[in-house]
């Protein structure tokens, strides 16, 4: 009985694994659009700061970085928290409360930010 639990947690575990690296594994084309979105942020500390405020929930997104973020647009700002979101290096990170922050981000850029 024994031999068969472990073979089941040993199965369970690759499979976790396999269905972990699915979801980190980027295509070429999807690699490029995230350069791409990295690219609109940069140089500067829009970068910081956003993680700063989706990480912390301190408010820290000046009028500027807001510009940036909104100019950078929805999907691409979704597409990088996704994959930052699916590294194993994140896995301690409550998802939930980041993309609820992320929501509000938006939001609240949208409503002080100079962007049509």
């Amino acid at each position: 009985m024994a031999e068969t639990t472990n073979q089941f947690s040993s199965r369970a575990i690759a499979a976790a694994f396999c269905f972990a690296v699915m979801g980190i594994i980027l295509t070429e084309g999807q690699q490029d659009f995230l350069t791409e979105c990295r690219k609109k942020l940069a140089p500067g500390p829009c970068g910081w700061q956003i993680g700063n405020e989706l990480y912390t929930g301190n408010a820290t997104v000046d009028q500027q970085c807001c510009s940036r973020l909104l100019d950078m647009g929805e999907k691409c700002h979704k597409e990088l928290l996704k994959n930052y979101l699916s590294s194993p290096d994140h896995a301690n990170i409550n998802a939930t409360e980041v993309w609820q922050r992320s929501d509000i981000l938006w939001s609240r850029c949208s409503k002080i930010s100079a962007h049509p």
